[in-house]
Formats: structure tokens, sequence, C-alpha cells
């Protein structure tokens, strides 16, 4: 009885103390969580009619699937983060419950490990095998035909072969079945001589040899060298290339710089050569690819990043298609139908640009779709808003690298990349807001070294027409929208840090014509646009990076301006933006600034006169701040991003100009820009944010769970 009311007394006391608790669920919409990705397959993990991708990544050791989203996106899950050094992947259903499971092999570890599908979000690991010392290859299959799948697979170290069979309780028996195989690269298993058993083949890289592994259905194999001076092969493969009813095994030699394929005859193997030079040539795979019922090739090199298609005319004569020839670190190649269109796709994976592509067979072509590839080289700026029109909102994102706008269509929390201009020298800044008023949302950027404000006209549905405002903006920065001249017709602000002006464009039909507003502006990175002193025109707003300013610009109300310096010792003033932040019916202004950490507000007391109010001054390299109101409270809070602590954090508005704070992020790396909208349709505005140094763009949304104060208990 006392054990229960104090369990009483506990829940009551916790319940009160933590009545209203905000969680933050994060995200990774685009950043490089594929570290070192290395094969990627196609299969049915979730039991629906797509087939989804599975990818295993060497550098961070993480084995992921991607849930195909009705063949226009993928969503990520992790398999599992523990596997170091994974190299090798395979599907089949290990445990016969009509799923598909994953195995993989892992160098770092010596393991071969099988991971349960559980047809939940867990995966339950089961190890094969932990004494595969720099296990390097694995593949599958029954090999002593009694109904339960095995492993075979290859250690780099002891130059070994192992078959582990798998036991009625779930577990494996490790036998040696090769020795002296020095390098071992890679395994295929299948029916090669027409026995009914299960046989394989084998790559090795240190001894230049291809090899035939004969089983006799029993578990036992006989060994036989089809080739010793396949300098450096790095893969093998099985296909009936000649259509006479055997398999034929098929090579990729890296310093031969040759594809090969090796006849399958009754007097034993005859070597092929394809007649074309593929310096580093490192995976290979076959398939009727222009489905005219003869068996093409595709292979991969790595040194010249390109991957190739060989048509087959029938006889065994090839002809070379370039399918790609810019591909940054190719290692694996695999043919399937992943769009289920009938026609079949080329699936690949790119090591050094951490992307998962999918080639796309299009009436003989290939069309270069990126699957999945969570980069944004150098992300530096973010904003949401309904680009097509569906009611839920997309999210646009620049990228300073790779110069690059794009959009992420919101599919139901799964973001769709599109890309809308890979010509933004040095994106720096956008913004969204429909330019032209015609219904569909455009977006605004800035080039740095292109020295260009560039609109992005929507013309609909998703599509996208770049127009350049102004081309001769030094170090083109900030970039906003709002009417000036109070024609009704929204005009763009831009500034120019090395040349220190700040400029209106006037929209005329289209067309934009400059007005000069400041070129005094010591090296102005960031303007915002409000009506400031009420008099029902809107002035600008800027943040001066070399002269530690926050500056206003009085509009007279036609579009000519007077400068007031309101602080000078914002020291690498960055950003700024306003809203009536005390509820007082003016506007007041919020800064971050980098050198000296700090977000301040500047009350708004009239006659363009503030106070300076220090919010925080522990953001290292304070970047960003967007004004929100995050908890529906009725003001408006801040959001922060500040680069060198990585630290996105809320500071809630909570009266009388006094703020909360919070930390919700503490991990984006080199962070740039924050923007806050409500993502997922809930009344409750989430977090997005870019960073610079982990190329990323993440969601993070706001769940408000509330506890009972009370209760009753009998």
């Amino acid at each position: 009885m006392k054990m229960l009311y104090l369990n009483i007394v506990c829940l009551f006391i916790c319940a009160n103390l933590y009545a209203d608790q905000t969680i933050w669920s994060k995200k990774d919409i685009l950043g490089p969580s594929m570290d070192g990705p290395v094969s990627v397959v196609t299969a049915y993990i979730d039991k629906d009619t797509l087939k989804d991708l599975v990818a295993i990544s060497i550098d961070d050791g993480n084995v992921r699937w991607y849930e195909n989203i009705n063949n226009q996106s993928y969503s990520e899950h992790y398999i599992s983060t523990n596997a170091p050094g994974v190299i090798s992947l395979k599907t089949a259903d290990m445990d016969n419950d009509g799923d598909t499971d994953v195995i993989v092999a892992s160098y770092f570890d010596n393991s071969v490990r099988w991971f349960e599908n559980t047809a939940t979000s867990r995966w339950v690991e089961h190890i094969v095998s932990d004494q595969v010392m720099i296990a390097t290859a694995i593949d599958v299959g029954d090999f002593n035909g009694d109904g339960l799948t095995d492993v075979v697979s290859g250690s780099f170290e002891k130059d070994a072969v192992y078959l582990h069979l798998q036991n009625n309780d779930g577990t494996f028996s490790q036998q040696t079945v090769g020795s002296n195989i020095e390098g071992i690269r890679r395994i295929k298993a299948g029916k090669i001589n027409n026995d009914d058993h299960l046989d394989f083949a084998t790559a090795s890289s240190s001894d230049d040899s291809v090899r035939f592994f004969a089983g006799d259905g029993s578990g036992n194999f006989n060994v036989s060298v089809i080739m010793n001076n396949a300098l450096y092969v790095r893969s093998v493969n099985l296909a009936d290339m000649d259509q006479d009813g055997d398999m034929d095994i098929l090579s990729a030699a890296a310093e031969d710089a040759v594809f090969r394929w090796h006849e399958n005859t009754i007097n034993g193997f005859i070597n092929h050569t394809l007649p074309f030079s593929a310096t580093g040539a490192y995976d290979i795979a076959a398939d009727d690819i222009d489905a005219d019922g003869d068996i093409d090739i595709v292979g991969n090199s790595t040194s010249d990043g390109i991957l190739r298609l060989f048509e087959n005319d029938g006889s065994q004569s090839f002809t070379e298609h370039i399918v790609s020839n810019n591909l940054d670190g190719l290692l694996s190649v695999f043919i399937d139908d992943v769009n289920n269109d009938r026609t079949l796709d080329i699936i690949s994976e790119t090591y050094f640009d951490k992307k998962i592509r999918i080639f796309k067979n299009i009436n003989d072509s290939f069309v270069d779709t990126v699957a999945y590839s969570k980069i944004a080289e150098h992300s530096t700026s973010v904003s949401a808003a309904d680009f097509d029109n569906d009611g839920d909102l997309d999210i646009a994102n620049c990228s300073f690298e790779d110069d690059t706008v794009r959009w992420l269509e919101n599919n139901n929390g799964n973001y769709i990349e599109h890309i809308i201009h890979q010509n933004v020298d040095g994106a720096r800044t956008l913004v969204s807001v429909d330019l032209d008023n015609d219904g569909n949302v455009d977006i605004l950027s800035s080039g740095a070294w292109d020295d260009t404000f560039w609109w992005h006209q929507n013309l609909g549905e998703g599509r996208f027409n770049t127009l350049s405002i102004f081309t001769n903006a030094n170090n083109a920065s900030g970039i906003y929208a709002a009417d000036i001249n109070g024609d009704g017709i929204l005009n763009v602000v831009g500034a120019s840090s090395l040349d220190d002006s700040i400029r209106w464009f006037e929209q005329i039909d289209g067309v934009f014509i400059p007005h000069l507003v400041s070129d005094t502006s010591d090296g102005v990175i960031s303007v915002h646009v409000n009506d400031l002193d009420n008099d029902n025109d809107n002035d600008i707003i800027a943040a001066t990076y070399f002269g530690n300013g926050i500056e206003v610009h009085e509009n007279n109300g036609s579009g000519q301006f007077t400068k007031h310096l309101i602080f000078s010792q914002a020291t690498r003033a960055y950003f700024v933006r306003s809203e009536d932040m005390d509820g007082d019916g003016d506007i007041d202004i919020v800064s971050a600034s980098k050198d000296d950490d700090s977000i301040r507000l500047f009350e708004n007391m009239g006659n363009l006169q503030f106070n300076t109010h220090l919010i925080f001054n522990n953001a290292d390299a304070a970047h960003s701040v967007d004004l929100k109101d995050m908890d529906n409270d009725g003001d408006f809070d801040i959001v922060s991003g500040s680069g060198l602590d990585r630290t996105i954090r809320l500071f809630r508005n909570m009266g009388n100009l006094q703020f909360s704070t919070e930390t919700i992020f503490n991990n984006a790396n080199g962070l740039q820009s924050v923007f806050a909208a409500d993502m997922n349709g809930d009344g409750l505005s989430d977090i997005l944010s870019a960073s610079y140094h982990d190329d990323s763009v993440r969601v993070f949304t706001q769940d408000t769970i509330i506890f009972a104060n009370g209760f009753e208990a009998e």
C-alpha cells in the first residue's frame, strides 16, 4: 500500500513538472549520411509491389534500405550502424519466413552477419561468423540441398574461401572449401555446370585469377582455375552469354583495363576479351538490356569514371555505348527493372560524391537519375513554401560549392529533390516569394561569384525558368522582395558586400530597373524589408559585415532613402530580420553577428530610435535568425543558427522582451541558415536548417506532448 502511494505521488509530481513538453524530431533531408557507399542492390523489403534499394557504406559501417515511394523518391531507413568496414552485400530469405533479409561482410571486425527482416522498423542481427579474417566477399544459396540458405565467404588475410552451412537452429557451421586464393575480391554463386547443384566463381586480385568451384550438392567443391593472368581482377558475375543453356562467367580486370566473358563449354572455359579499353575496370553485370533476345554487358571503370553498356548483336559481337562518363568513384553495378516499366535499368553508387544513382532505361537511352543523394555541397540557405500548390510546404535550398538552387518536394514527409538551376555561381542566399503574382511561389537567389541576383520563376507544376535580375552586384549577398515604391507590385532588394551597395530593383512588366539605395554600407551582407516608422511604406534593414553595423534605410515613399546607423558594435554583423517582438504595434529588429557570437534585439521606440537588448552572446559564429511564433502563444520567438558551435537554438518569448533558451540541435557543422515553418501541417512551426561543412539540409519537426495533471486511482 505504501509503495502504491509513493508511485502515485511520483507520477503526480512528474505529471505536474512536465505538463507540456516539446519533442523535436530530426530528419536529414540532404547531407552525407552515406560515408563511402560501395554497393547497392534492389529488393522487396517491405512486401509491397515496389522495388526498394539496399546499400552499404564502408567508411561509416552502415547498412541501409531505401523505401520506394511510388517510384518517385526513396526514404532512408537504417538496418545497422555497426558493421565496421562493410564491403559486400547480398539479400535473401535467410529464415524462410517469406520476406527478404540482408547479409553483409565487414572486414574490420572479420564478420559475416545477416539482419533479420521482422516486418517492423527493427532488424535483428545474427552472426554467421566472426572468424573470416578481413572478410571481403560473400554470396548465398542452398549449397547442400537441405532447404536452408547457406553463405559462402572469402578471407583476404587467410587467402581462403569458407562455406557456412546453416543448421536447423539458425546457427552456422564453417568449413574451408578453398585455400591459396590470394586477395579474394568477389564471389558469385549459381548453377554453372547444369548438374543441378549450386556452384560459384571467384575473383582474386593478388594472384590475378578467376576460379570455378563446382559443387557436388553436399558442400564439397572441385576447384579449377579458369584464368590466372587477369591482372588485378576485381569482379565476377554469371550470365548465359551464348544462350546455350549453361552459365558463362564474366570478369573485370583493373590493370588489364578490360572486361571478359569466359565461355562455358563441355571441354572447359574459353576466354573472350571485349575489345574496348576501360581504365580501372571494376565491376560487371549482364542482362538483356535492349530486350532484343540476347545478353548485353554493363561494366564500370573507376579510374576514368565511365559506365559502359556493351550491346550484343546476338553473335557475341559487342558495340560500346557510354552510359555516363562523369561518375566519381563508381564501385558497383546492378541491373533490374526498378520502376516496373518492363525495361531494365542500371543501379549504381558513387563513393566520392556519396550518391545512389539509377540510370533509367527510356527507349534504349539512359537517364541519369539520382535516386538518393544527401549532398548539397556547402549548403548555405533554406526556405519553405508550397511550390507545387498541393497544399503542403516544400523546401528551397541553395548550395555554394555546386552552384545549385533546388526545391525539395514534400511527399508526406519524404522529400523529392528537383534541380532548378546549377549555374548560380557561389549560391549564397535565397528567399521564396510570388514575385509575378501568378499564384505560384518563385525563388530569388544571389550568386556571390557571378555577382548576380537571380529570379527562378515558377511556371507551375514545379517547373521553373531562371532569369537574371542584375549581373553587376560585386559579391551578391542578401536578397529580399517587397513593394518599395507603393505601386502594389513586388520589387527586389539586393545587397552586394564588396561594393558596399544596397539596390532595389523596380519591377515593370517583368523587367527590373536598378535603383541605388546606398554604396557606403561597408560589407553589407543581409537585408530585410519592413515598415519601421509606421508611415505606410517599406524601409530597408541591413547588416554590414565589415562595418559591424545594423542600418535602417528610411523610405520616403517613392523609393528614395535616408540611412540611419542604429548600432555599430555588432562585430561582423551577418543577418537581420524584423517583426513586432514586443507586441506594441511597431516593428523591431533582430540580428545575428558572427565574431561576437551575439543575438540582439533592437526595440523600436518610435521615430527610428531603438533600444538594444542582448538576447544571447554565446552563439559561436552566429549566422542566422528567423522570427516565428513557435509555441502558438501569440508572440514571436527567435530561432538562431550558429556555425562554429553547430547549434540551433530557440529563444522563447516570455513577454516583456525576456527570452528562455532551448538547444534544438548541436551538430550542424557550419550552420548557415535557419527557417521556421509548419512542414507537416500539424499547426506547430518546425525548423529547417542548412549547414555548410556537412553539406546538409535538415528538418526538425515539433511535437508537443501534454501529460495529465492529475488522475484517480482506486
